[in-house]
């Protein structure tokens, strides 16, 4: 059974929105997913393969999130930017850390200099050398990203409450900006350049302002055909796009982005108890879940020959192994952030 109409409304005090958790969780499924069909299993069709691809767009509703889940927690509590970068970066960074760490001791997690790469990841100078951005997983370019917009939240916030409804505009139009820079320099092509964050300001952004928009009250109402055709349409021109390569493929975010959302919006209007459950599950160990993923791939399909239709069994092993331990890695954490807690506390 699917609905016709998806109505989020606003208002409440300390409301919890599940659509947005269950948009979350969509998408880091569908990004370990491309991971794992992309870089682990060698005898999946190329045309899957391609497929998946979508899958990585799900970074996009990352930044989303982001944004709406910083701005809700900050209308309802406001915050100085001291201490509000002290409860990101230990909420973030020390598992990240952690995870790094662990890398560092596997020797075919990297196979440039450990020590360095290690050390660019704690320092989080990495952000600034491509030789480093990506060590000891591809997926950690999202962090430098992630930190970069942690730094200048709480200055957005002020801007934001200067500009009213101009700030989306003026956002989306810094993005652009940025991709027309990028695409014609040809920056866009080295990483660290493609995932600076005025590269995915707007849509940072965009979760601040459904956020304000909530909280004061106001829904939000999209219906069954609408949601599908902005997914397709989306979808296309961001495959087109990607496929195209080159310059194209640095605007093609805007369409990828409203796609991705829309696909995730309309599956949620099913109403199929498991399919909420299991996405909100995941969403509940999102972070951990990315951080853990790729550790877990690289070991099981180094450490397990494979070939063939095993190949597949052993895909589903690991991704079932990555949830389990990022499961008990979240467990692990929130026991870290209780005891600090208690520290600063008492």
């Amino acid at each position: 059974m699917i609905n016709n109409e998806l109505k989020i409304s606003g208002g409440g005090k300390n409301k919890h929105y599940e659509v947005i958790s269950f948009v979350r969780g969509f998408s880091i499924f569908t990004i370990v997913l491309m991971h794992l069909l992309q870089g682990y299993i060698k005898s999946c069709p190329s045309i899957v393969a391609k497929a998946a691809a979508i899958g990585g767009t799900g970074v996009h509703v990352f930044f989303f999130c982001s944004g709406f889940g910083l701005y809700l927690s900050y209308l309802r509590k406001p915050i100085g930017f001291v201490d509000f970068m002290k409860k990101r970066l230990l909420k973030i960074y020390v598992p990240y850390i952690i995870i790094i760490l662990i890398s560092a001791f596997v020797p075919f997690m990297f196979n440039g200099n450990r020590i360095q790469a290690f050390l660019s990841h704690l320092f989080l100078y990495k952000m600034f050398i491509p030789e480093y951005e990506s060590s000891f997983g591809n997926q950690f370019w999202f962090i430098s990203t992630l930190i970069q917009l942690y730094i200048v939240f709480i200055p957005l916030c002020k801007v934001k409450k200067k500009l009213g409804k101009k700030f989306f505009l003026i956002t989306f139009c810094i993005s652009v900006a940025w991709w027309i820079f990028t695409g014609i320099t040809g920056l866009c092509n080295e990483r660290i350049w493609g995932s600076f964050f005025l590269q995915y300001l707007w849509e940072f952004a965009l979760g601040m302002m459904i956020a304000q928009r909530l909280e004061e009250g106001e829904s939000i109402e999209y219906n069954r055909k609408s949601l599908f055709l902005i997914a397709v349409i989306g979808i296309t021109i961001a495959a087109i796009a990607s496929l195209k390569g080159g310059v194209l493929n640095t605007f093609n975010d805007l369409f990828a982005m409203s796609g991705y959302l829309s696909l995730s919006l309309f599956i949620y209007l099913f109403e199929y108890n498991w399919v909420r459950k299991l996405f909100l599950f995941i969403s509940s160990i999102s972070y951990e879940l990315y951080l853990v993923h790729v550790l877990v791939f690289k070991i099981i399909f180094t450490i397990i020959p494979t070939s063939g239709k095993v190949e597949y069994l052993i895909a589903v092993f690991a991704f079932v192994l990555a949830v389990m331990i990022a499961y008990i890695y979240s467990i692990f954490i929130n026991k870290i952030m209780k005891n600090k807690k208690k520290i600063i506390c008492g």
